[in-house]
């Protein structure tokens, strides 16, 4: 079986992570983020966990009913629900990485879409996937799309649900999936990260515990001439993008792609300025 590389969020570079990334698809980073913001996040999304419960509340279609699970608790809107996940947009190494696998096709990439996923027990397995395929009338031969993060803010084990990811799949053709002993599971502890390629095969893991919740916190970045999966201009109020530093604004699809996502022919970003009568 595959194993997944895993290094040291003290002192990885984003060379040396995009590296691994061009080869194997994939990468654990262990100590992503520090404890004290290990803590805080979980606070954050503490608020919404248990009022929120399991399952889809608005489903597009009923594949997707099954896809995102029944025991699981699925929400967006991240930004504007938690200080922590702002910080952790701004990390250097998650930044830099996006520069060096986006930048060379496009001009600035976008927060796709940012999600709490608690995977509760009982939950099964989850179809293996390549994210990319929200895009399914792009080319064979497209560009490099996605650079995805999974963060564990519980520890990731085989037991409670840790993701399931084939390494080197990003290279294999479209149509290929893999044999059992081609699949292998990030397990990680609390604080850790898996970064992965969109065009990485991988898939939720399955819950087999009888009281452990796994619980992961997912982001990924998409270039910038792409619509994003998630509508970040309705799941993030304005009001609440008004306080955010300029670089998450710029994520949050405030910077217009060239001619693309402009209002009145012109940069969207004057509408965060504070309004006359507020100042």
């Amino acid at each position: 079986m595959p194993e997944l590389q895993r290094v040291n969020g003290a002192d990885a570079s984003a060379s040396a992570v995009s590296e691994i990334l061009n080869r194997d698809g994939a990468v654990i980073v262990e100590g992503a983020v520090a404890p004290d913001l290990l803590a805080a996040l979980n606070d954050d999304l503490d608020r919404f966990v248990d009022d929120l419960g399991v399952g889809l509340r608005n489903p597009v279609n009923d594949r997707m009913v099954q896809f995102y699970g029944s025991s699981t608790v699925r929400f967006d809107g991240l930004p504007a629900k938690s200080d922590g996940f702002v910080e952790v947009l701004q990390l250097p190494l998650l930044q830099d990485v996006a520069e060096i696998v986006l930048k060379p096709q496009c001009l600035d990439f976008l927060l796709n879409t940012a999600q709490l996923i608690e995977i509760r027990p009982g939950e099964s397995v989850q179809d293996i996937h390549r994210d990319e395929d929200a895009w399914p009338h792009m080319p064979q031969d497209k560009p490099q799309l996605e650079v995805e993060a999974m963060f564990a803010l519980t520890d990731f084990t085989l037991a409670n649900g840790a993701t399931q990811v084939v390494v080197g799949s990003h290279l294999w053709e479209p149509d290929r999936m893999p044999t059992n002993n081609e699949i292998t599971h990030a397990e990680m502890p609390a604080g850790s990260a898996l970064i992965y390629l969109g065009s990485t095969l991988h898939g939720g893991g399955a819950n087999t515990t009888k009281d452990e919740r796994r619980r992961g916190m997912f982001l990924g970045f998409v270039v910038g001439w792409l619509r994003t999966e998630e509508n970040m201009f309705l799941t993030v109020p304005l009001e609440a993008a008004r306080t955010m530093p300029v670089r998450v604004q710029e994520l949050l699809g405030y910077k217009p792609h060239g001619p693309i996502g402009v209002v009145d022919v012109g940069t969207p970003m004057v509408l965060l300025e504070p309004s006359p009568s507020a100042q």
